[in-house]
């Protein structure tokens, strides 16, 4: 079942016990806030999603903010209808290889839509009162973490719809001890569009624009139904829609409406709605710092400004907050389904062996194939695997910086089981790849970093460790281990006596 938007998936959380109304005051203030340990806490004691509606130092007090509501693999594959982490990756990459199954979007009527409910036009905007701000951990700026960015190509008006970043520059601590103008403050807003080089899509959308000499315009569609964050987070091929794909992963169509000041198209169900136009010279902002999904902090990155031209949301609205930090984080799962079922899609579409993709919440890349040893197709099987893992569709496995392929009998999720195969069947200068000119994964900080303050080329270590049969032997020491099956048998019969 579709939910029809962020309030739905909430319910279903508050019905299953899974979410809590906090009313005990948390401190959202820079530099003195709680939230990033408070984020921890939760990460750390599998905690529940949170309605904070007691904040001390916040801008909008009427506006109770959403926290950690994706917080555990369960409650991530909650949002696309299933309980199981395993099947909700399943289905993610069953609905992305199938466009069969994808649902065009639908356009609603402005009455109908409860984005609509407030709308406040250009000559009123001022961002330090209308938009929720605050502040998390030693993060320099508030960060517009909720956002379903759209945009559209300047050339064939082919849409993208990713969740991006966004800066807002008011009450911001400048990372070099500078300033930023009111203008900027109050009426402009930074988001994270790699388009010098265009690094993602918005990004490409930017570089042909200013290329051009266009404006670009873009919409931020804050707190959806979680099924359109998810597409948005997948790498969807270029010129596919991502709401087409995830009318997939919802079982129905996506309800759109029309911006007000710009040809785009957000959910008509979305919480707040940020309308804005990319000037054709393009102003750009340091900022920082900034808390990464790898557990460090940019000190400074140079982004991209454009301005506001409407802000809409809905009557009472909710805002949602996050951080990245060192992993686990709440939306670190909601981001590592779409990748593994980018990498699984792609890879046994091509290599039917593919048994299952896994990526860790510190960005390790392991793939399980259902044959080894003598089963193997061809010899160098692995590295065969490994090529084609960097090589597969979407955004992010060509970043994949440590990568492991292991067979049928190393449970992927489990890192003892995976340092066991590297441990027992990879010798490393024979059996581990070393790419020197791959794609950095941006947040990386030992990468070499260009003049905007993130990598683009980075080394890369592929790791063989399934059996090396026929390479190097035509027989191996068999394993010693009990079977599981009878394990989970004896474990029930013994169940209560310790």
């Amino acid at each position: 079942m579709a939910f029809k938007d962020m309030r739905e998936f909430l319910g279903k959380l508050d019905n299953m016990g899974q979410l809590k109304h906090v009313k005990a005051p948390i401190n959202v203030a820079h530099g003195s806030n709680e939230l990033q340990t408070l984020m921890r806490l939760l990460a750390q004691t599998s905690g529940p999603g949170l309605i904070l509606e007691n904040l001390v130092g916040y801008n909008t007090p009427g506006v109770p903010v959403i926290f950690n509501p994706f917080g555990t693999r369960e409650r991530t594959a909650l949002t696309i209808d299933t309980r199981d982490p395993i099947e909700a990756k399943l289905k993610h990459a069953a609905i992305l290889a199938d466009r069969s199954t994808w649902h065009k979007p639908v356009m609603v009527d402005r009455a109908k839509a409860p984005c609509k409910d407030v709308v406040i036009p250009r000559d009123k905007i001022s961002i330090d009162k209308q938009i929720p701000h605050v502040w998390l951990g030693k993060e320099g700026a508030s960060y517009i973490c909720g956002g379903v960015v759209v945009t559209k190509d300047p050339e064939t008006g082919i849409r993208n719809v990713g969740w991006y970043r966004l800066t807002s520059l008011w009450n911001c601590q400048h990372p070099h001890g500078g300033s930023y103008s009111e203008h900027e403050q109050k009426k402009q807003l930074s988001i994270f569009a790699f388009w010098n080089p265009p690094m993602n899509h918005v990004g490409l959308h930017l570089a042909k624009a200013q290329r051009l000499g266009k404006p670009l315009e873009i919409a931020i569609a804050c707190q959806c139904d979680p099924a359109i964050h998810m597409a948005a987070a997948t790498g969807v091929p270029y010129s596919l829609d991502e709401y087409d794909y995830a009318g997939g992963l919802r079982g129905s169509p996506v309800e759109l409406v029309k911006c007000e000041t710009v040809d785009l198209e957000v959910p008509a169900s979305a919480e707040y709605v940020i309308e804005g136009v990319f000037q054709p010279d393009v102003p750009q902002q340091i900022i920082g710092w900034h808390s990464n999904s790898v557990g460090y902090y940019d000190k400074h990155q140079v982004f991209p400004l454009f301005d506001v031209t409407t802000i809409t949301h809905r009557k009472n609205p909710l805002w949602y907050a996050t951080i990245e930090m060192m992993p686990p984080f709440d939306h670190n799962y909601l981001g590592l389904i779409p990748i593994e079922g980018e990498m699984l899609s792609d890879l046994q579409r091509k290599i039917p062996e593919v048994k299952d993709c896994v990526v860790t919440p510190n960005m390790t890349y392991v793939v399980q194939l259902s044959v080894d040893g003598v089963t193997k197709p061809h010899p160098e099987f692995g590295k065969y695997v490994l090529h084609a893992l960097w090589g597969a569709a979407g955004r992010w496995p060509r970043t994949a910086k440590i990568a492991v392929v292991v067979g049928p009998d190393v449970n992927p999720y489990d890192l003892s089981s995976i340092e066991w195969a590297i441990q027992t069947r990879v010798q490393p200068y024979s059996d581990i790849i070393i790419n020197r000119s791959g794609q950095a994964f941006i947040l990386d900080p030992s990468a070499p970093k260009g003049p905007q303050g993130f990598p683009t080329v980075g080394e890369q270590m592929g790791i063989d460790a399934t059996i090396k049969i026929p390479e190097r032997f035509t027989e191996y020491a068999d394993v010693s281990q009990a079977d599981p099956v009878e394990v989970a048998k004896l474990a029930e019969r013994l169940k209560g006596l310790w």
